[in-house]
């Protein structure tokens, strides 16, 4: 089964919104850290002088620590991500396969990784459009209280 196809969603507590908690395993785990990673390189080379650059690169050490969090846990551990850290992942990943996927000879591992994060497309994009069907059930049953 490939990551993020096995989820759920759930209100987080203190009703501040909706989390998803999906199963990751540790090779599509790796591959999102590399791309998080690229992310961030291509952020401290083109420096840190706005707010925004700080608050995305914030916000990718926030996804990288979770992810190290739950590469240590096992196999097929749970990841819970917002929706905002659903869309970051969506677009690092994609990013990372459009920039890195050339035609030129690239090594087996970045090949694979490259794969990894292609498969991924999909159910992050699934992923980041059932958060606002999500959302608004948790509206609905929030109004129903």
């Amino acid at each position: 089964m490939s990551a993020f196809m096995d989820r759920s969603y759930r209100i987080a507590p203190a009703g501040t919104g909706v989390l998803c908690d999906a199963v990751v395993d540790r090779e599509d785990n790796a591959a999102l850290a590399d791309a998080l990673a690229l992310r961030r390189e291509q952020i401290g080379r083109q420096g840190i002088d706005s707010a925004d650059a700080v608050l995305e690169l914030r916000a990718l050490m926030t996804l990288d620590d979770l992810l190290g969090v739950i590469r240590e846990t096992g196999p097929d551990a749970t990841l819970t991500v917002t929706r905002d850290q659903a869309r970051l992942l969506c677009e690092i990943a994609g990013a990372y396969v459009a920039e890195r996927d050339v035609d030129s000879y690239q090594a087996p591992e970045e090949r694979d990784r490259i794969a990894r994060l292609r498969s991924l497309a999909g159910p992050l994009m699934d992923l980041c459009c059932e958060f606002a069907a999500a959302e608004d059930e948790a509206r609905k049953q929030l109004l129903a209280v």
